[in-house]
């Protein structure tokens, strides 16, 4: 079997996702898993996962034109996963639950490697709000003077209404009991509301575990 993550802009009225849906059966397909990630202004942004006989050939291909022919519905994304790659909320889960599991004194640096691999990012890191030096790097970050300048802009943010002010690219959380913050950016697509919101679970959960940290 061939494992795909679909990610579509479509309407956001009743009967649009099972037109999607049969176009991916029409396309030989299977949809196994299904999270809204964002919703508004008529639209939503969905996220399928979709099996394929592994001898289907152009699978992708064949997906992406038959999706595409549902009105008003358009492709975001799509690309390869492993089989067994579970739907973003089980996939939020399982990273919060091996977080906690690795050693105490790993565990910043397996929160960035984890959420890194969580969301398909370049890179991850976490950092004091007081201080320009990383507690933890998973991948290249670009520009780390901007990272701390994005911080420094972020002090006054709080809640949703801090996504509605972060660059496309970029998303974060704060570890509120290290007094810290989680930074990860990704060059393939935006992150979306649903995705940010699981940083911001998981980053609580990791908060909460190091109370007393030094």
């Amino acid at each position: 079997m061939q494992t795909f993550v679909l990610r579509l802009w479509l309407p956001d009225f009743p009967g649009t996702l099972g037109r999607v849906a049969a176009a991916i059966g029409q396309a030989g397909g299977d949809v196994i898993g299904i999270e809204i990630l964002e919703r508004g202004a008529g639209m939503a942004i969905d996220e399928l996962i979709v099996v394929i006989p592994s001898d289907a050939e152009n699978a992708m291909e064949q997906l992406i034109a038959e999706v595409s022919q549902v009105e008003g519905v358009a492709v975001e994304d799509i690309h390869t996963v492993a089989l067994d790659r579970p739907d973003q909320s089980v996939l939020a889960l399982d990273t919060a639950a091996r977080i906690m599991e690795s050693p105490r004194d790993e565990r910043l640096e397996a929160t960035c490697e984890l959420v890194r691999e969580m969301l398909e990012s370049d890179w991850c890191t976490i950092m004091r709000r007081d201080a320009a030096i990383p507690l933890a790097v998973s991948g290249d970050v670009p520009d780390l003077p901007w990272v701390i300048a994005f911080l420094a802009g972020t002090t006054h943010l709080a809640g949703d209404a801090a996504h509605e002010h972060t660059p496309a690219d970029i998303a974060w959380a704060p570890l509120d009991l290290l007094d810290a913050v989680i930074v990860i950016g990704r060059i393939r697509g935006a992150f979306r509301l649903r995705e940010r919101q699981h940083v911001t679970l998981i980053a609580r959960i990791v908060s909460s575990a190091f109370v007393g940290f030094d």
